[in-house]
């Protein structure tokens, strides 16, 4: 029998590259399967960071990324409440109406949880396109989410919502998004620098996500200057040359690489998964490369 597709969400603190990690994992995942990645944010980092064209606010496009096709989902809040409407009132043009006349952000606004939960579900719809056998059913859905400062409220929005909306049918749809992002196939992977303040947030989503009964996946250490390189040989030496001038730079992020070791191993955690800092910026064919270095250690993880 056909099962919810599992759901990678990929957090972290602004800076450390989740939405570059989050991609890379989709192209890992592509690699076993129909993967589709999801932006929730409207700031189109995704497509930015894959070198495809914006995909518009509500759409889902099937873009190439680094050689691989992907299928690409841009969520926004807007789109998913007129979906909403129109699939349980039934509105129509009268939907269209709502929209200029800012119905759309008054009532996100006016519900304490509405807009995340209009965004996760979404990604909840196409968690289940297998589950119902629809034909544009995928084998894995990557979220690219929400920093960590507000991951804990994003995820967690559908149980608030769920208390203050008792009647309706927006309560079951909330309490169904939260028993999916509970569900062991569904994980939340931590991407962080070997920086105090990116650690410390790592750690605090880690302890807020399992008091929620979220579960946590990998925990990605990514920008790492590290001896020797975690790449393929054709890679290794140009960076530990480019590293050896820098080598400040890589003590500075050794005993925050070992504090979040220790803890780690305190919590019973795996180690991270280390992604070298590469020479230059990340580009869209070096996502194959960060794919790779995933795929070494990602099972274990």
């Amino acid at each position: 029998m056909p099962e919810v597709a599992p759901l990678h969400i990929v957090s972290g603190k602004g800076g450390t590259g989740k939405t570059t990690i989050a991609l890379a994992l989709a192209l890992l995942l592509r690699r076993r399967g129909e993967t589709l990645v999801c932006e929730v944010e409207s700031r189109h980092g995704l497509s930015e960071a894959a070198g495809v064209p914006k995909i518009p606010e509500g759409d889902e496009r099937t873009v190439t990324v680094a050689g691989q096709r992907l299928r690409m989902l841009s969520v926004d809040s807007g789109h998913a409440l007129r979906d909403y409407l129109d699939s349980h009132v039934r509105l129509g043009v009268a939907g269209t109406i709502l929209d200029k006349t800012g119905f759309v952000d008054f009532a996100t606004e006016l519900a304490p949880g509405l807009r995340d939960v209009l965004l996760t579900g979404k990604v909840y719809q196409a968690a289940r396109r297998r589950l119902k056998g629809s034909a544009d059913a995928v084998d894995a859905v990557v979220m690219d989410a929400p920093p960590t400062g507000r991951l804990e409220t994003f995820l967690t929005a559908g149980d608030a919502l769920a208390e203050v909306m008792t009647v309706g049918p927006i309560a079951p749809q909330a309490q169904s998004i939260m028993e999916l992002l509970r569900l062991p196939s569904t994980q939340v992977h931590l991407v962080t620098t070997c920086s105090e303040m990116a650690i410390t947030e790592t750690l605090e989503a880690i302890d807020a996500l399992a008091g929620h009964g979220i579960g946590v996946g990998a925990i990605i250490m990514n920008q790492v200057m590290a001896d020797p390189p975690l790449l393929p040989p054709g890679m290794a030496a140009p960076l530990a040359e480019a590293w050896e001038r820098d080598r400040a730079v890589a003590e500075g992020q050794r005993p925050w690489a070992q504090a979040l070791a220790d803890r780690l191993t305190e919590l019973g955690r795996p180690a991270a998964l280390t992604v070298p800092l590469l020479p230059d910026e990340v580009s869209a064919d070096d996502l194959q490369t960060i794919a790779d270095v995933l795929a070494e250690s990602w099972d274990a993880a």
